[in-house]
This record gives C-alpha cells, structure tokens and sequence, in this order.
C-alpha cells in the first residue's frame, strides 16, 4: 500500500451528442442488413428531340417502418433533369429503394435514434443502388450517363454529378424525411 493520497476521480458527465452517438453506436451493433430491393425504376424524356442535361436537382425523400424483427428505411429519390440553357425539365427520373434491417435483443430505437440511423448508416446502404440507378435510367432514356459525385458525412447528397460531354456539374440536392 503505498502513501500517496487517496484521489478521487473527478464525475464526468457525458453530452448529450456523446450518448447520441453511443446509442447510434449500440443500434448498428444490434442490427444486420437483410435485403435491398428496388421498388421503383422509372425514367421518361419530356422532349422528343435530342437533349443535353445541364442541371440534376436531386431531391432524396426517406421514411421507416419497424416490423417484428426489426424494421424497413425506404429512400425515394427523384431527379428532374433540366437544360443547360434554361430551367426547362429534360427529362425524370425516379428511384425507390427499401433496405431490410433486422434489429437484435434490445428495445425498438426511437424516433430520433432511427433519424441518425438513416443519415449515417442506411443511406450510405442504398447510396451505390441511387448511383446505379441514375446512370443506367439516364444511358436507357438516351442522355449521356450521370455519374454521381461521392457522397459525404454531414451531406444530404452528393454535390456534383460528371457526365462524359459535361464534365463535372453541381448538384442541387435536398432530403426530407416523411
């Protein structure tokens, strides 16, 4: 035993940032990927002669539903494409995907957990089928493929889209949640 003072050690409280990002933390612990599945794929041309894209605005809608065992987020995504000369819409495309969790022990995640959950994990799930999806709807309808830009942390969607004629062009991106 030695003679040095007996120190206590002082109470650290946790934020509430640090118990949100544990709880995340301990919800994708809990849970595995089941399934992806495309539940809509629809592009249309709204000019019969031949287009160039100039601008994508990227609009990202998602929602969830818990089942049993776990729960379903789904992202629908819709893209209008205009020209690069003016606002007129070129053409459309539309995206929807649900991604299949299951959800281990535990109690279900509350709403707001399950809001975090699909910002920074589920989306960046579907993200690659959303990038798939936009390049070969747009190669099928006739324009040159888009390409989406990365997708980072924080973001609601990418910020830029390249396509071969075009080169890299930004994105006008929003995501709301039902």
């Amino acid at each position: 035993m030695s003679n040095a003072p007996e120190v206590e050690a002082p109470l650290v409280e946790s934020s509430p940032a640090a118990d949100s990002e544990d709880a995340l933390r301990d919800l994708v612990a809990r849970t595995d990927l089941l399934d992806v599945r495309v539940t809509k794929w629809h592009a249309e041309l709204l000019t019969e002669s031949p287009v160039e894209v100039g601008e994508l605005n990227l609009k990202v809608i998602s929602a969830f539903r818990y089942r049993g065992d776990g729960f379903d987020t789904r992202f629908t995504v819709d893209a209008p494409l205009s020209s690069p000369t003016d606002d007129e819409g070129v053409a459309s495309i539309q995206i929807q995907i649900v991604a299949t969790f299951s959800l281990a022990e535990g109690g279900r995640p509350d709403r707001l957990l399950m809001r975090k959950f699909m910002d920074q994990v589920a989306f960046f799930v579907v993200m690659p089928f959303i990038r798939e999806g936009l390049h070969s709807l747009s190669m099928r309808i006739g324009l040159e493929p888009i390409t989406l830009g990365l997708l980072h942390q924080g973001k609601d969607t990418p910020s830029t889209a390249w396509s071969k004629k075009r080169g890299v062009s930004t994105v006008r991106g929003s995501a709301e949640t039902e």
